[in-house]
């Protein structure tokens, strides 16, 4: 069995008791909220399979451009490298709302803020999956230990919360009306661009990968300080004044 999996299947798990803990606390034990989890597992197979990597690729070949992010790649190719996750994941995370489903959810602001953020979780969780078995088919890692691969669970357990607060804004922009509708997704593909900008120019070598790290950082904070804001304004449209929440005991 490939080292990968040995990392995975815990980083995995505890991903999913994290995530059932958070939401049973923010929606009071409403078990609802654990289906959308579910909904949102299959859905980074689903993209990467069925839409990503054939947009890219087929573009590359159209093109005649090496399948390749690199200096060399013309502008508008690296351009749509670095928004292809965004648009299609975003848009594929929300996906479910559109189902007969959505009713229960969007009723309320905070209801939609955390169907957002269950949806968005979920996809983190498979998304997480997709890539150990994508690490384990990759000769060149496939043979490494468990233990080196950390780097892994460090980067999923946050990319799963990116994924959570990014969905959010989609869907809490939903159940707003007029323009708003497509605000909430606009702003979660432009956080979503921004959190990706580092890697990106880490990869063409513009950057160290501390200043990528840090840029990644850094734009996943601000994600998370407008879910934070969010949380507060639909508490206060429903009458509800948000509860002090205790991150860290000492």
């Amino acid at each position: 069995m490939a080292g990968i999996y040995g990392m995975a299947v815990p980083t995995i798990l505890l991903a999913a008791i994290l995530v059932i803990i958070t939401l049973k606390t923010l929606t009071q034990g409403d078990r609802r909220y654990y289906w959308l989890v579910v909904t949102g597992l299959p859905l980074s197979l689903i993209v990467n399979r069925l839409i990503k990597v054939p947009f890219i690729t087929g573009i590359a070949t159209l093109a005649a451009i090496p399948l390749k992010l690199s200096p060399d790649a013309p502008l508008w190719f690296i351009l749509l490298i670095w928004l292809n996750a965004p648009l299609f994941e975003e848009a594929i995370k929300a996906l479910p709302m559109l189902l007969p489903i959505r009713r229960v959810f969007l009723e309320t602001g905070i209801q939609s803020l955390y169907a957002g953020l269950a949806l968005g979780l979920g996809f983190g969780i498979g998304e997480a999956a997709y890539i150990a078995y994508g690490i384990a088919q990759t000769p060149a890692y496939s043979s490494l230990p468990w233990y080196l691969f950390t780097g892994y669970a460090t980067e999923r357990i946050i990319v799963i919360v990116a994924h959570g607060l990014l969905t959010s804004l989609t869907i809490s922009g939903f159940q707003q009306a007029g323009r708003r509708r497509l605000l909430g997704y606009l702003s979660a593909v432009a956080l979503h661009a921004l959190i990706n900008l580092g890697p990106i120019l880490l990869a063409l070598k513009f950057i160290p990968a501390a200043v990528s790290s840090l840029g990644t950082y850094l734009a996943i904070l601000a994600a998370f300080m407008i879910f934070q804001k969010n949380v507060r304004i639909f508490k206060k449209q429903s009458g509800r004044q948000p509860e002090e929440i205790v991150y860290f005991q000492s």
